[in-house]
């Protein structure tokens, strides 16, 4: 009898949670402490009817199909981070220490109002700058700006095929081993695709390819107008048994960059720019027509060691193909621990060397933590990530900089991190 009774009341307060909106949960506490009182239940049997109804109905709203949810509700996925940093610089020349509190938050929303459509849209701290989302603490406790970081709609065309248009992350369209040449705060603007294909059983092949628009501006006398960039990446992963790899080829094709302005009018606008690149009158002397190489090879338990997940090694090459001086840049490391930093004890380690010439790319995209994001730069760079808990991840960033040309102008950055995701 009694184990009638609590199937019974856990098949009622399923049906009143779930099929009537006006039934909620302290209404439901309600209901199991009566059933205590009358002695119908004991304490521990309502517990079991509580958390048993709690996941029917997470269950029910995972899946779409709870009557007491909205319906575009239950579509909706939100996704938040906040990161606390600690910043150190030194350089020899004209920065001589500075110490800087910083606050990173992002909050992000996406949404499937037709089963082959995705739309998303995030916010993030920071300034118009394309290559931060960080609030320097300061100014006598000012209030800090939130921005549009992404606004974007998906269509999965077909099993291969995705189209993506507005303003998005450009990591599943476009494949980089290392932030050489595009730091990872940028979100491009215009439209990619992507499509991928599974040649045999071990391997898989892709393309990606986009219009991107840099910069707007008016049809003015002596304006060269809008500035685009239009690029192709062909590439292969592949694995087997506990190998693992990827390479892939890309080309890159600006129109509207040589003759732009610089200074307060450059190419992206007023932030962004580090001014390093080859300059005639205040404006860009070359076009940044390139191509490159780049790839990785990882393998799991290397050397027999259980405590490291996976050991790789990754490089990168680009060469800027319309002049034939300062126009190359590379990068290489390797990385080993676990190959996500999510559960509590994770860790994984990483080096990157990096060198980029004055004029093998646009100085407004690499990593403007390498040296402020100029070209015309070496640098080392350690990374060094442990999680304390679920979602809750210790991270320390170093980096030694100079510059290619100088014997000088030498920069030590230190970043230490704590980053909360729920």
């Amino acid at each position: 009898m009694k184990r009638a009774l609590l199937v019974f009341g856990i098949l009622l307060c399923s049906v009143l949670v779930a099929k009537v909106p006006a039934v909620h949960a302290g209404e439901l506490d309600i209901l199991l402490e009566k059933l205590v009182d009358k002695g119908v239940l004991t304490p521990i049997e309502a517990t079991i009817i509580k958390d048993e109804t709690k996941q029917a109905v997470a269950g029910e709203v995972s899946q779409g199909k709870s009557y007491a949810v909205p319906s575009w509700a239950q579509k909706l996925k939100i996704k938040q981070d906040l990161r606390l940093r600690y910043q150190n610089e030194v350089r020899d020349s004209d920065v001589k220490h500075r110490n800087r509190m910083r606050v990173r938050y992002r909050l992000g929303v996406i949404s499937n109002p037709f089963k082959d459509i995705e739309i998303g849209a995030g916010l993030a701290t920071g300034s118009s700058d394309p290559r931060s989302t960080n609030q320097t603490l300061g100014d006598n406790f000012s209030s800090k700006g939130i921005n549009l970081d992404y606004a974007y709609a998906q269509w999965k065309a077909t099993k291969n095929l995705k189209v993506i248009a507005g303003k998005f992350k450009r990591k599943a369209y476009l494949w980089q081993p290392t932030d050489l040449l595009w730091d990872g705060d940028i979100n491009p603007e215009g439209v990619s695709v992507n499509y991928e294909k599974s040649l045999t059983k071990n391997s898989k092949v892709y393309v990606n390819t986009g219009w991107w628009n840099i910069d707007e501006r008016d049809q003015r006398q002596g304006d060269l107008g809008n500035a685009f960039m239009y690029y192709g990446q062909v590439g292969n992963k592949w694995k087997k048994g506990d190998v693992d790899a990827q390479v892939a080829a890309m080309v890159y094709k600006f129109s509207g960059v040589k003759g732009n302005e610089l200074g307060d009018n450059k190419v992206v606008g007023d932030d962004g720019g580090s001014d390093t690149n080859t300059e005639i009158g205040n404006l860009l002397a070359f076009d940044y027509d390139s191509k490159g190489l780049a790839g990785e090879i990882g393998i799991k338990n290397p050397f027999g060691f259980e405590s490291i997940e996976r050991f790789a090694v990754f490089g990168q090459y680009v060469r800027n193909f319309t002049i034939s001086k300062d126009n190359q840049g590379w990068s290489s490391g390797f990385k080993f621990g676990h190959k996500k930093v999510a559960k509590p004890g994770n860790w994984q380690f990483k080096y990157i060397y990096a060198e980029l010439q004055r004029d093998a790319w646009l100085d407004i995209f690499p990593d403007s933590d390498r040296y402020g994001g100029k070209t015309d730069i070496k640098a080392h760079e350690l990374v060094f990530q442990y999680a304390l808990r679920k979602d809750l991840v210790l991270g320390i960033d170093l980096y030694k900089a100079q510059r290619l040309d100088q014997g000088k102008n030498k920069e030590i950055l230190g970043q230490f991190d704590l980053v909360f995701k729920f």
